[in-house]
């Protein structure tokens, strides 16, 4: 797959590329690429988005390329190592034809220069709300991947996924479509295409390490890991590689300040990492953003960071006339070889910024009567109020939530007044999974009681039939035994099954029309008929019934009620001579005083038993 270098082009365009250095608090453009050795189209235009990359800023614009199984013949080897991650995102992107491109996610692009230059300026001023601290360390073929996310700015949806992706720089292969070199190949996800989410408030910092093993078949040494962070639903939010000079962060990540008096707020620019090697002195100046008469930034002890990693302090001043607004300070830190990032930090005057949302995030919640789905971020004038509501019970698929409370303790729909120290919100609800039962042979007059119904999570149950003998097309029908479905369901012949609720349950109960609660245990024919007294007795949910049968005959055992009403039948059959036990389970049947009463062509008796649960 790989071969020497044959253009003094890709030499230059690969030295450009990856010899500068690596965004840090600044906006880098990700251009993902979709594309095939075996597109034709795709090796006429490749070279127009290679090019692009080439002469553009390398602070600002990277890129992967993301390989596809067609057009025919479909072996692309740089899809087929990994056709599930690259399949993915084309599927996230609803691509369905090559060559196609976008620019941080949400610019469908042409393949045009004119078309890339347009992306770019749209993109390339926009302030990056999160900046990104890579670390990467390797072992032999084993790497380690660490990043620190930190988010800098306001997003109204806070709701983001961070993804570790594995690019080889340059890999060279004679393609179907007569393209030999490929740039910025997409190799894999760590852990997943499905990436890992954040929820990103300013101040936020958000710590993610993962590994992986070097394939046999990348070139180690131009295998680099892109972090990027990518917001709701496709706009990527910022993307880094290892740090090659220095980075910049800023805290904490908002101050507020009453509106109409004068105020100030300290904070802090840091430079946490530099690169191996590295001593330029930074030297910071400070912005408003919109530029605002009436406030002003000023650093304390000095504004120039020498010794790695490092600190200056800055104080923000505001007068009484400030208008209410939300307004950037932006730190610009610019190194001896005139090399900048920037980083930013919230001043609110009469402002708030306040979370909404739910413990689980598949939740819906109302706020001043809007429905949401994921958690949200306001920014809320100081002294406004507004009306929150937890949507309760809520049903997906054989889950239920149901409200428990709000992390403030308040009611389910509330008022919260907006001020200076107003925060988080967070609707907390318990979870509970559906029970669902069946009866076999179908059409029996039985029902799972219970069935249907939603239990909480973790809890212990019993699940109990309607009847455990019914007649059905003149036959009668008695319990054999439950099937269970599901983690802490219940297989087994206990007419009461007790299940734990660790996840959806499925309870089928069989019938059977041979009498299983009866059985002959003692082969001697007795001379006489008798019927014993029950055992246990009182008794919590079953007894044992014991009587003999002198000769062949008819026989039923029925149950009665204190009132004289018949409630069970357990008996109705022709038995031979012999020592009968019928297992009774009262589990259906409330506390009480009952009557069983066998009855025979010569023979008749009745006993009392007394159910105590």
């Amino acid at each position: 797959m790989k071969k020497v270098i044959s253009t003094l082009f890709v030499l230059l365009m690969f030295v450009t590329i990856y010899t500068d250095k690596a965004n840090a608090g600044d906006r880098m453009i990700l251009v993902e690429r979709f594309t095939s050795s075996t597109c034709y189209p795709c090796a006429s235009v490749n070279p127009t988005l290679d090019a692009f990359l080439q002469n553009a800023d390398p602070n600002k614009i990277t890129s992967l390329s993301y390989h596809m199984s067609w057009p025919a013949p479909g072996n692309d080897p740089m899809y087929l190592i990994n056709p599930n991650d690259n399949n993915a995102r084309r599927t996230m992107y609803g691509v369905n034809a090559i060559p196609d491109w976008f620019f941080d996610g949400v610019l469908n692009v042409g393949t045009s220069q004119s078309a890339l230059q347009s992306a770019y300026s749209q993109r390339t001023d926009i302030l990056s709300p999160v900046s990104i601290v890579v670390d990467e360390s390797i072992t032999g073929n084993q790497v380690t991947v660490k990043a620190d996310v930190y988010c800098e700015g306001y997003l109204s949806n806070p709701n983001a996924t961070l993804q570790f992706a594995v690019v080889e720089r340059v890999v060279y292969y004679n393609g179907y479509n007569g393209e030999n070199t490929y740039i910025y190949v997409f190799r894999k996800f760590l852990s997943s295409a499905n990436g890992t989410p954040l929820t990103l408030v300013p101040g936020d910092k958000v710590t993610h390490e993962l590994s992986y093993t070097m394939d046999p078949a990348w070139n180690p040494a131009e295998i680099k890991t892109l972090v990027f962070v990518q917001g709701r639903p496709f706009e990527m939010l910022n993307a880094a590689y290892v740090t090659r000079d220095f980075n910049l962060v800023s805290s904490p990540g908002f101050k507020v300040i009453e509106h109409g008096i004068g105020g100030s707020g300290n904070f802090e620019v840091k430079i946490p990492k530099i690169a191996d090697g590295y001593n330029s002195p930074v030297t910071f100046t400070a912005e408003v953003v919109p530029a605002t008469p009436g406030i002003s930034v000023t650093f304390n002890g000095g504004n120039t960071i020498s010794t790695f990693p490092g600190t200056v302090n800055a104080t923000v001043t505001s007068t009484s006339g400030v208008p209410v607004g939300e307004y950037k300070i932006v730190f610009t830190g610019t190194n001896g070889s005139g090399v900048t990032h920037k980083t930013y930090t919230n001043y609110l005057v009469g402002k708030n910024y306040v979370t909404i949302g739910n413990s689980r995030p598949s939740l819906t919640y109302k706020v001043d009567g809007v429905e949401y789905i994921s958690s949200s971020l306001y920014a809320w004038d100081i002294s406004s109020s507004h009306v929150i509501e937890a949507i309760s019970p809520q049903t997906i698929g054989n889950n239920r939530y149901i409200f428990e409370n709000w992390s403030n303790g308040g009611s389910q729909t509330q008022t919260i007044n907006i001020n200076a120290s107003t925060s988080n919100y967070t609707a907390n609800h318990k979870l509970q999974y559906r029970l669902l039962g069946s009866v076999t042979p179908a059409g029996l007059p039985v029902t799972v009681n219970g069935s249907g119904t939603f239990l909480d999570s973790a809890s212990s149950n019993e699940v109990t039939l309607s009847a455990l003998q019914v007649t059905h097309n003149g036959k009668t029908y008695y319990f054999s035994n439950w099937e269970g479905t599901g983690s802490g369901s219940y297989t087994g012949n206990n007419p009461v099954a007790n299940i734990t609720m660790n996840g959806f349950i499925f309870q089928k109960a069989i019938f059977d029309t041979i009498d299983v609660g009866i059985s002959n245990f003692n082969s001697q024919i007795p001379d006489k008929f008798s019927l014993y007294q029950n055992y246990p007795n009182p008794f919590n949910p079953v007894t044992n019934i014991k009587f003999d049968i002198a000769k062949s005959t008819n026989t039923s055992i029925v149950i009665y009620d204190m009132l004289g009403k018949e409630i069970s039948s357990l008996v109705n059959q022709v038995l031979a001579p012999g020592s009968y036990q019928y297992s009774f389970n009262a589990a259906s049947f409330p506390s009480g005083i009952y009557y069983y009463r066998i009855k025979t062509n010569e023979f008749t008796d009745i006993r009392k038993m007394i159910l105590l649960k």
